[in-house]
């Protein structure tokens, strides 16, 4: 996985954080290198799996998508890359040295980046992972660094590659199995096995006649199966920790509960014909709803691609050359059912107005919410519902992304040291999204208001409606489902244009070289265009917000976004081959960038490496680097929805009404709140102190959406390091880099976090935070339409952040009659490592900066860990084996709420989630060939089995297994393929 820090030039094409070809350049930026040969060690054949693994990389289950990302995002179906964890949006993506577009267009996914899917694992040449800011080079998006996929070419012959892949898991979890059985939970089978995987390509390569040129194409099928929650203890229900560090199986109360929508009465179950107070009997559907074995640990996928890679050299003056790709990618989401969800009705509380004579209610029923008078002269009562539809079945989401990318280009000699590239891209992504299984708010309140016929109950407003009979045990049929039941869809394309033409030159030709050097000065001076054009488009359905646990109404968007760029670059050899100074280099940059927003942007780089002797290199590099907003961030309409981001409301009871508000009075008075509101009412019996009824399932309600006056993200980014690598002695076959990054970010574009916003305004009272708390009439801040609560995130420039560690890559290679083991073979050893030192965040100007390294919970968003590696041994055999076994390591860290940063420390012991452990996961894997040109593989992944650690569900995020997607999911998994050469 490791290699050394050099770069490395294909065809012409140095990616090294400089667009100067040079031979044997050593990069003056760190870069990671991970190679066709870890894919098929690792056994992964979904690019994005190993990516993941990286030290550098990320998984922010807030903003990153994978085959295990949260299966209650919106949208869905793609795999980004987030380095640094600074997002994915600040990860520049490109395809031998070429950007990649946005891979989605949802509004709904508030961090767009280029989809990994779209890039075939088995046409990897390598993966190079430029880490720091690189915009001077590469342009916008480059904050974090590049990950550039250097893909196979040339390729002459056929070759067939295969491989199948599965997950096994047996039960470990004593704890959660046990409070699985105590809820009356289904407890997972003790030994699983699922998540099947199959995959298949074939490169077909032939060179012209004259040898002048070279079409290689390809063909790839994947498809993988899902693995639910359900099947592993770990996630087989949604885990909570009482105040008293308790933990105990819980769920959603969107299951069985009616109260009144002004908060003045109990909350009470259906049982039979009766309502019962709430959560006091088993009844169907239950009173708390374990909404976990619904879920996916893994998405299903299924994948085609295929292309070409062609080209012609002409002669010296023009190589003309020619990619196209192509990409279907369909996967499928299931959560659980829809149903009436709290605060989500049609009413302006956020209820259903249920008449009180209606014929479906018995006696008691009626009599529990309505007065005699009301009942004798139909009156209706507005009533907040919370009822899973567990006669339907869960909720399904249906994503279909087809990708084309085409480049056409030339490159060559203009005249004497002087050489040229030009090329134009297109890059283009459909993308469908269907919805199913959903209730309609419109007809669920239609099929309520329901009166006496002489042919039985009928719906007052008469037409297709049929009456909903949800007050009754088994009283929902089939006819009632088919007139509720609602689906969506919603399309959308993504499309970026892309002209670009770069000249290069050595100026030692002309004698331009200092007195010190043997090389002369190279120069690359470049222009680029580009345009991206993004349309979304939902139906009338998703528009509406009609959809029940949709999450609120989709957002349109048709806009275009322009972009003009001049670059050119500098590197200068010093001094060569004297005393302490085998090599001094000096590399400069400068891009200028001109967007159709008026936004116009600096970025530059400085660079210089010092290598005393041949075997002993520093390095170091500071660059200026910008994030210019896309589309979605600045022109998505604004629209309210559901998050864990506030997933409570401190001026509510929590614990059903059973605990008393975090708030005081006086500090909820400063969101909105009123006396009244805050007086004695829902939960009264048990010592509550609200009429306000607490955001359901752990999520509270936001408004999202773009801002056209977004300015771009700056950047500053600095790292300085050395690599060694001796070329005699026991230490010949040793190249090993140490590197310290920096990377400070200011105007950062985002939300401000509904959970801050709150905080500042009952703490402080500041106009500018309690501005931005909408609450509904009855007090609540949940519901996913503009009358019901809310707070307001919508996109700003106003956050800061700092990210620094050391990166330590090492590699040694030795034959082992070194030792005196002759004819036995070789030895690898690869270490790729990174120390977190700092990852700060400053929410607003002024306000407290926290540091998150070391760090897990809700305001960090994700694990980061002082300590990530990966370490691998490969002994190559001489009997046509090699055998490979790899050391993954995630070191462990402490929950936020536990640390003494500003803010987000300091909060009461944690007795449960104080500090999650170190996971180390081992890998082994052996490769076969019995002949030339076939292998087979094969090879165990997280061979103990090692189970995520448990962690209470509020951390992570609703939706989440009790865990983080940082660890292994789904288990050890096993696989076999093989590689066959024509």
């Amino acid at each position: 996985q490791t290699a050394p820090a050099a770069g490395t030039e294909v065809e012409g094409v140095v990616v090294t954080g400089s667009r100067i070809p040079q031979p044997n350049l050593t990069s003056v930026s760190p870069i990671q290198v991970v190679t066709s040969e870890e894919y098929r060690l690792q056994g992964q054949t979904d690019t994005i799996d190993l990516l993941n693994d990286l030290p550098q990389v990320s998984q922010n289950d807030v903003s990153t998508f994978s085959s295990t990302s949260n299966p209650l995002s919106g949208p869905g179906g793609i795999s980004n890359i987030d380095l640094r964890g600074l997002g994915p949006q600040r990860t520049l993506v490109l395809v031998d040295g070429r950007r990649l577009g946005v891979g989605d267009p949802n509004t709904g996914n508030t961090n767009p980046s280029p989809d990994i899917n779209q890039i075939p694992s088995q046409l990897i040449e390598r993966v190079d992972v430029l880490t720091g800011g690189a915009s001077a080079v590469y342009g916008s998006d480059a904050i974090a660094g590049v990950v550039n996929f250097v893909m196979r070419r040339n390729f002459t012959g056929l070759q067939v590659d295969a491989q199948y892949g599965i997950s096994q898991h047996t039960q470990h979890g004593n704890l959660i199995q046990g409070l699985q059985r105590a809820r009356g939970y289904r407890v997972p089978e003790s030994n699983v096995w699922d998540g099947a995987a199959k995959d298949v390509s074939i490169i077909l390569g032939a060179n012209s006649a004259d040898g002048n040129g070279n079409v290689t194409a390809f063909f790839t099928y994947h498809d993988q199966e899902p693995v639910s929650q359900a099947d592993r203890d770990f996630s087989a229900c949604q885990l909570k920790i009482t105040g008293a560090g308790v933990p105990f199986c819980n769920g959603s109360s969107n299951s069985n509960i009616f109260y009144t929508s002004d908060g003045q009465s109990d909350a009470f179950s259906v049982l039979g014909r009766r309502f019962i107070p709430y959560d006091s009997a088993p009844t169907t559907p239950p009173s708390v709803f374990n909404s976990s074995p619904f879920q996916y640990l893994q998405h299903q996928d299924t994948r085609y691609t295929g292309g070409f890679f062609a080209h012609y050299e002409v002669n010296s003056h023009a190589d003309v050359y020619g990619d196209f790709s192509f990409m279907n990618d369909r996967s499928s989401t299931i959560v659980a059912p829809s149903g009436f969800f709290q605060g989500s009705g049609v009413s302006e509380l956020g209820g259903f107005l249920v008449n009180c004579n209606n014929p479906l209610l018995s006696a008691q029923q009626a009599a529990t919410f309505c007065t005699g008078a009301q009942i004798a002269a139909g009156d209706s009562v507005d009533l907040t519902i919370g009822r899973r539809n567990v006669e339907g079945g869960g909720r399904q989401s249906d994503y279909e992304h087809t990708n084309y990318r085409a480049v056409l280009g030339a490159r060559g000699v203009i005249a004497g040291p002087w050489r040229y590239d030009v090329y134009g891209q297109y890059y283009y992504t459909s993308f469908t999204q269907g919805n199913f299984q959903y209730l309609s708010l419109s007809r669920l309140q239609n099929a309520l208001q329901v009166r006496s016929s002489p042919g039985g109950p009928v719906c007052i407003s008469g037409g297709t409606c049929v009456p909903l009979n949800i007050f009754a045990d088994g009283g929902v049929n089939q006819a009632q489902l088919n007139y509720v039941n609602s689906s969506a869809f919603e399309t959308g394309s993504v499309a970026q244009t892309t002209i670009e033409g770069t000249i290069t030159g050595d100026l030692g030709a002309y004698g331009w070289k200092t007195p010190w050097a043997n090389d002369g000065l190279g120069i690359a001076l470049g222009a680029t265009n580009r345009r991206d054009h993004l349309v979304f488009t939902p139906d009338e359905a998703s528009l509406s917000g009609d959809l029940s646990g949709f999450g609120g109404a989709a957002t349109a968007i048709n806009n275009t976004l322009r972009v003009n760029e001049f670059y050119g670059e500098l590197r200068a050899p010093l001094i060569q081959d004297r005393r302490f100074a085998h090599e001094v280099i000096l590399e400069l940059g400068y891009r200028y960038s001109n967007y159709s927003t008026g936004i116009n942007a600096d970025t530059y780089k400085v660079g210089l490496q010092w290598a005393p002797v041949e075997a002993f290199r520093m390095r170091g590099s500071y660059q200026s680097a910008i994030r210019a907003p896309g589309i979605t961030e600045l022109y998505t309409p604004q629209a309210v929805t559901n998050t864990s981001d506030p997933s409570s409301d401190p001026c509510a009871p929590t614990d059903s009404g059973t605990t008393r508000a975090a708030a005081t009075l006086a500090q909820c008075q400063r969101t909105g709140v009123t006396v009244a509101q805050y007086g004695n009412g829902f939960g009264s019996a048990a010592g509550g102190t609200n009429t306000i009824v607490q955001c359901p399932a752990d999520q509270c309600a936001i408004l999202l959406g773009g801002n056209s006056n977004l300015s771009a993200e700056q950047a500053k980014t600095y790292s300085v390091g050395f690599t060694f690598r001796p070329t005699s002695g026991f230490l010949d076959g040793l190249t090993a880099s140490v590197d310290y990054y920096n990377i400070k970010l200011t105007n950062t574009v985002g939300a401000l976090g509904g959970s801050l916003i709150l905080n500042n305004c009952l703490t402080t009272g500041d106009a500018q935070f309690c501005s931005l708390v909408h609450r509904a009439s009855n007090g609540t801040i949940f519901g996913t339409t503009l009358a019901a609560g809310y707070v307001v995130g919508t996109n700003v420039n106003i956050g800061a952040g700092q990210n620094s560690g050391i990166d330590v890559q090492a590699s040694y290679s030795m034959p082992l009659d070194r030792i005196g083991l002759n004819d036995w073979g070789r030895i690898t050893l690869g270490l790729a490592g990174s120390y977190l030192l700092q990852s700060t965040v400053t929410p607003l100007p002024g306000e407290p900066t926290y540091d998150c390294a070391g760090l897990f919970g809700p305001k960090c968003q994700t694990l980061n860990p002082r300590w990530r590696s990966n370490v691998r041994l490969t002994w190559q055999m001489p009997w046509h084996l090699q055998s490979s076994i790899n050391w993954r390591y995630i070191g462990g860290t402490l929950l936020e709420s536990q640390s003494t940063e500003p803010t987000i420390g300091g909060g009461p012991p944690e007795l449960f989630n104080r500090t999650l452990p170190a996971r180390n996961y081992i890998d082994l894997s052996v490769q076969w060939t019995p002949r030339e040109r076939i292998t087979i593989r094969s090879g165990i992944q997280n061979v103990f089995d090692q189970d995520p650690p448990l962690v209470a569900s509020a951390l992570p995020g609703t939706g989440l297994p009790n865990s983080y997607s940082s660890y292994d999911l789904t288990g050890r998994r096993l696989f076999i393929g093989f590689t066959a050469g024509f």
